[in-house]
């Protein structure tokens, strides 16, 4: 694919995710371990979404590193 199909595509998908997470903006109250925070679900998306995107930016460039090798 050409970097012009990828700019397109992800803007697309950011797009889709922004607005999946304003229409999901009531309040919720998220449990890890012994943790309880009440937070807007739209933070809650987004926040899993940048860490999944950042995971797998990490992920693909180790990748493409031990390819390289």
């Amino acid at each position: 694919m050409t970097a012009k199909i990828k700019l397109i595509l992800g803007g697309l998908l950011l797009l889709l995710g922004v607005i999946f997470a304003v229409q999901n903006a009531a309040v919720v109250e998220v449990k890890f371990i012994v943790w309880s925070l009440t937070i807007s679900q739209a933070l809650v998306i987004f926040l899993t979404s940048a860490t999944g995107i950042i995971a797998g930016f990490f992920l693909g460039t180790a990748f493409k590193i031990s390819r390289q090798d």
